[in-house]
């Protein structure tokens, strides 16, 4: 598949580039960089995420269910915090203050993902469940697996995100080649992951367009 070949490409320059940096050969690229906001990767994601958005919206036309719109909506969020940095910046200003005793170590940035994560999964979750629930059964995999998909998306952008930040603080005592080792690989599962997760759920929105049954 195309779009998984250009995902394996991405990530493939980043690691690449991170071990030529580490040995000196070569500066960082930033338009190259799994993470930065307007490298060449992020644009990709966007992409794709219209894609999603583009192919639900024309099953919804067509069949006009309350099941697409539920998806629908949820790709369209997905598109906006990405591109706006909603969650960055709920979470930088919640983390300056709020104050939890077991989580006074942390990064105030992580601090307040964790609240502010919290608080889509808690949206995010019954609006998944309502979807695969009131699903006609002839469309019942594929709305089955595009919520899995959301919710790879969902793991990689923040369960594994938040994972990161947590093990960063634990490791500021260690060496500084390895601190750029272990945030290299920790990026790689967490953009990576992010990138084919979103890869996949635009497989499925192309692939449930072309399928009549889909209701």
């Amino acid at each position: 598949m195309i779009f998984l070949a250009v995902d394996v490409v991405f990530i493939f320059l980043y690691a690449i580039f991170g071990i030529l940096k580490v040995l000196g050969l070569a500066p960082e690229i930033p338009s190259l960089q799994l993470n930065a906001d307007t490298g060449l990767a992020s644009v990709w994601n966007y992409g794709k995420l219209m894609i999603s958005i583009g192919a639900l919206s024309l099953i919804w036309l067509r069949l006009r269910s309350g099941t697409l719109l539920i998806l629908l909506g949820l790709f369209m969020f997905l598109l906006l915090d990405d591109y706006y940095e909603l969650h960055d910046m709920l979470a930088r200003a919640l983390g300056e203050r709020i104050s939890f005793e077991p989580l006074d170590g942390l990064h105030p940035q992580n601090r307040g993902e964790l609240f502010v994560y919290s608080a889509i999964l808690a949206i995010a979750a019954p609006l998944l469940w309502l979807a695969v629930r009131d699903v006609q059964p002839a469309s019942r995999t594929f709305v089955g697996a595009l919520a899995v998909g959301i919710l790879m998306i969902g793991m990689f952008g923040v369960a594994v995100d938040v994972l990161h930040g947590v093990i960063d603080a634990l490791l500021g005592g260690v060496s500084d080649l390895v601190s750029k080792i272990f945030n290299r690989l920790m990026t790689i599962i967490e953009d990576g992951g992010e990138m084919v997760a979103m890869t996949f759920s635009a497989w499925l929105c192309l692939v449930g367009l072309s399928e009549r049954r889909i209701a």
